[in-house]
């Protein structure tokens, strides 16, 4: 053998040498790794759903992808119209690492209310909210812990699709708050047609596709039934969802997906059997100063339903306005790290509450201008979120952000907007839930306290109220979306007023 062919053969000799190395690198990759590499490619951004069940528009859901400085935040939203139960309402906000594995996730907007958390590589900490308290259990799981609804992303996002491949992975199912093992095949591929932008037909009164798209997608299949059937294109978003016989979710335009199902039930006037959030502004003239209620029937010892301002003896209540606020807070804005150590559980970004967006920090800025006492600057806070703030129902899941570029919203969307500013500006704040008297009917009704006068302080920012008078009945701490499951216990007790007075006229 000549010199060419010495060199010919060692190169081939490396060539093959390198694909073997090659080979044994890509196959020793773990799942992480690989998802790792594969969510670089993951798109910020939302896409929108119509929610079609027996041929008619019933519902709208959203998928919603954000970066956040750790990692990707993903936010589903389902709204719907159910024959059997009315109006059925449920978000989901997951925070994952780059590589799409869950680190911890927040399901609200009806029961149950859980939040679950990754304690370490194989333990998940599942903590259930409910009006009578929390319970917490931990459940086991394989690295990497997924979602359902990253699961499409997951296999689109990895090596080249193919027709027939099996992918297995363990996920936290927010309908049931368990880990179980989710198995799917890829068993099609086909060519799907999608409405992406819209226009108004003001004939039909309608909106209509202005821009349809061409792309690919496969069919994801899971092995057990019911399951995952979806079609998921090559960036692993939905194409379409089929949830069961009669029921299925399309991607389409937001108008397409939202308008066009809010004008349905509109028009039909009793297409809306679920009750309402309340949105009626609470404004007691004069405020209530004190008032004494009888509550038969509701678990008072497992909800919150005592405090400074609220005490408790058997199934009597005793409400005070808290009048009494003094200068003696004990600390001045903006506060120190001691105080923010201190208050960090309620001073912290939240799902909703987003404290460290440039709008909702630059408005607090504003708003506290010079002031450096936090009694003063709730006050101002609480009048501006009452009176900028547009009160009407509102289909989007409560956020800050959202409610001050909509400038709109109910008494949920007013609070997380109040929260999310007093945090801003360096004040504790919390949710509350509970009911309120009107004078002749407790609603339902969500508002927030702040930590002033060294206790935590009642103020309704749907109203303007602070401190918030005697009229509102605290229930729940923390948790503006118990509000179905709150409603259901109220609903099935007695509250009975016993006694009122007035409140002072002096202001704090």
């Amino acid at each position: 053998m000549n010199g060419r062919g010495i060199a010919a053969v060692a190169v081939l000799a490396a060539w093959g040498a390198g694909l073997a190395v090659f080979a044994q690198r890509e196959s020793s990759r773990s799942t992480v790794q690989r998802l790792a590499e594969a969510a670089v490619r993951v798109a910020p951004g939302p896409t929108y759903f119509a929610i079609e069940s027996e041929a008619r528009h019933v519902g709208f859901a959203s998928f919603t992808t954000d970066t956040i400085p750790d990692g990707l935040q993903f936010t589903e939203y389902d709204v719907r119209e159910e024959r059997a139960s009315g109006r059925r309402v449920r978000q989901v906000v997951t925070h994952a690492t780059r590589a799409l594995a869950l680190r911890e996730i927040a399901v609200s907007a009806a029961a149950p209310v859980a939040t679950a958390r990754v304690l370490d590589d194989s333990t998940l900490l599942v903590v259930r909210e409910s009006a009578a308290g929390r319970d917490s259990t931990r459940e086991r799981f394989v690295a990497p812990l997924l979602v359902p609804a990253l699961v499409p992303m997951a296999i689109a996002l990895g090596p080249s699709p193919s027709v027939g491949d099996r992918h297995a992975f363990d996920v936290f199912d927010p309908a049931t708050l368990r880990v179980r093992r989710l198995a799917v095949t890829l068993a099609a591929e086909s060519t799907f047609v999608v409405v992406d932008s819209a226009a108004f037909d003001a004939e039909e009164r309608r909106w209509v596709p202005a821009h349809r798209d061409t792309l690919t997608a496969w069919r994801v299949v899971e092995d057990r039934v019911p399951g995952l059937d979806a079609w998921v294109d090559a960036l692993g978003r939905l194409v379409t969802l089929r949830e069961d016989a009669a029921t299925r979710q399309t991607r389409t335009s937001y108008e397409m997906a939202f308008e066009n199902w809010r004008s349905t039930v509109r028009a039909s006037g009793d297409a809306v059997t679920a009750p309402m959030k309340t949105v009626t502004a609470v404004r007691a003239t004069p405020p209530v100063g004190t008032l004494t209620v009888v509550a038969l029937g509701l678990p008072l010892g497992d909800l919150s339903a005592t405090g400074r301002w609220q005490r408790r003896s058997g199934d009597t209540i005793r409400i005070v306005r808290a009048d009494s606020l003094t200068q003696q807070h004990g600390y001045w804005l903006p506060p120190q790290r001691d105080h923010r150590t201190a208050f960090a559980s309620t001073l912290k970004v939240e799902p909703g509450i987003e404290v460290e967006a440039h709008p909702i920090a630059g408005a607090a800025r504003r708003l506290r201008g010079r002031a450096y006492d936090p009694l003063a600057v709730t006050q101002r806070l609480a009048r501006w979120v009452s009176d900028s703030i547009r009160l009407e129902t509102t289909l989007t899941p409560p956020s800050a952000l959202t409610t001050l570029r909509s400038a709109s919203g109910d008494a949920d969307h007013h609070t997380m907007l109040f929260l999310a500013l007093a945090r801003a500006s360096g004040i504790p704040a919390r949710a509350v839930r509970g009911v309120v008297y009107t004078g002749d009917a407790w609603l339902s009704h969500s508002w927030a306290e702040v930590w002033v006068s060294r206790d935590w302080v009642p103020v309704d920012p749907t109203s303007g109220q602070f401190p918030a008078d005697a009229s509102h009945l605290r229930l729940v701490v923390g948790a503006v979306s118990l509000g179905q499951e709150l409603d259901r216990l109220v609903s099935r007790s007695t509250l009975r007023v016993v006694a009122s007075g007035p409140a002072p006229t002096h202001k704090p």
